[in-house]
């Protein structure tokens, strides 16, 4: 048996699925690059000051734990997906980690 055989219907809607824990870890990796963006320019906002301010450091602080939040909600859809494309009986999972390298945000 093979995908051909399968309803377009059922294939429609296990395609959907996939898409859309593709869907939550790009959101999730866009936050992380908008929070990385937040970071630098807060980075460089205390190193211009002489004397860092409280309300900076907050920010930073903040900033860093909506990054980790957000690593942590990609990695969890990304190994969601993989199970996801084991159970339909793809075991080669290369692409997944090229395309969703959340390591490197």
């Amino acid at each position: 048996m093979s995908f051909k055989d399968l309803d377009p219907e059922l294939l429609e809607n296990a395609a959907s699925v996939g898409g859309e824990y593709g869907r939550k870890i790009e959101k999730c990796m866009e936050e992380i690059k908008r929070l990385r963006n937040i970071e630098r320019y807060l980075k460089n906002r205390l190193l211009r000051k002489g004397k860092p301010q409280p309300f900076t450091l907050k920010l930073m602080v903040k900033t860093r734990r909506l990054i980790e939040f957000n690593k942590k909600e990609a990695l969890k859809y990304r190994y969601y997906l993989i199970i996801y494309r084991e159970s339909l009986g793809l075991i080669n999972h290369r692409s997944v980690f090229e395309i969703y390298n959340i390591e490197k945000l």
